[in-house]
């Protein structure tokens, strides 16, 4: 049942965040893990099918009007995956400056960049999809609880809001105030990394060798060790390296996902000390 009032708030609303604060307000009973579909039929999205188109793992089919649609994902796609996507070509549909017609690549759900129309759109449903599968109040509320980044918090995460380990790594990067990053690695590559607002440059970029510190291990499980800054980080003469905190976790089929994280304080810590050896040293004229 098309839930018409609101449709007619959702009408006002221009970015995905006023879509997502109208869509959250009206819906104050849910609870995570979001039921996607069944909040795409409340806003007039007529059925989901398969996707059999090659290089494509999403798209949108509406009327003229944008009024109604239908949301395509490909065939044998996981579950948390899935979700993704549908909710992603939501935000397509909700959208209104965003077309009726899209069809979406596994690059474009992962777009961040903003420089063309196109990556603007994707960016600004991947936007959506993100609040809408793992609201902020939600998420935050719940990282805050759970101290200092460790992957295993990944997991929970995502079991939680029914996501990939992927998604729940992108939101928590987005959204924690600590010093870190996620970077996603298969067959010894970086796919990718997410770094969080605090976190320094990093001197990886998608296509490169993993750092040595990913040598996968036999038993599979998370680990943890000291990065070699050097080798994830853009040189910087002007500070110091870093203290970095390491978390590997080696995944199925050659996948890896890293965790970086900057334990601030002792970083402050070993600055200040720096600063008083420095002070004591004779100045000679």
């Amino acid at each position: 049942m098309v839930d018409e009032a609101l449709l007619m708030d959702l009408a006002d609303c221009g970015s995905p965040e006023r879509l997502l604060g109208v869509i959250l307000d009206h819906h104050r009973e849910w609870q995570p893990p979001v039921d996607v579909e069944t909040f795409a039929r409340s806003v007039g999205i007529l059925e989901f099918r398969d996707l059999e188109v090659d290089g494509f793992v999403g798209a949108l089919m509406t009327d003229l009007e944008k009024t109604k649609g239908i949301i395509l994902s490909a065939a044998g796609m996981p579950t948390p995956r899935r979700r993704f996507t549908v909710a992603h070509e939501l935000g397509h549909f909700l959208i209104a400056a965003h077309r009726g017609d899209k069809q979406c690549t596994s690059k474009d759900l992962m777009e961040t960049r903003r420089e063309t129309l196109h990556q603007k759109e994707e960016a600004q449903a991947n936007r959506f999809a993100s609040g809408l599968l793992m609201p902020k109040p939600w998420f935050v509320a719940q990282t805050d609880g759970l101290g200092p980044p460790r992957i295993e918090h990944l997991l929970s995460l995502a079991d939680t809001y029914g996501v990939s380990l992927e998604a729940a790594g992108n939101r928590y990067a987005e959204l924690t105030p600590e010093a870190c990053a996620f970077v996603f690695l298969r067959n010894g590559r970086v796919r990718y990394a997410r770094p969080s607002r605090t976190f320094p440059a990093l001197g990886i970029r998608p296509g490169d060798a993993a750092p040595s510190d990913c040598a996968r291990s036999a038993t599979g499980a998370a680990r943890a060790d000291v990065a070699t800054a050097a080798e994830w980080l853009r040189p910087d003469p002007r500070t110091r390296q870093p203290f970095i905190r390491l978390q590997i976790l080696d995944q199925v089929n050659g996948f890896q996902t890293a965790l970086l994280h900057i334990d601030t304080a002792r970083q402050d810590d070993d600055e200040e000390e720096d600063d008083l050896i420095e002070s004591y040293k004779p100045k000679f004229r």
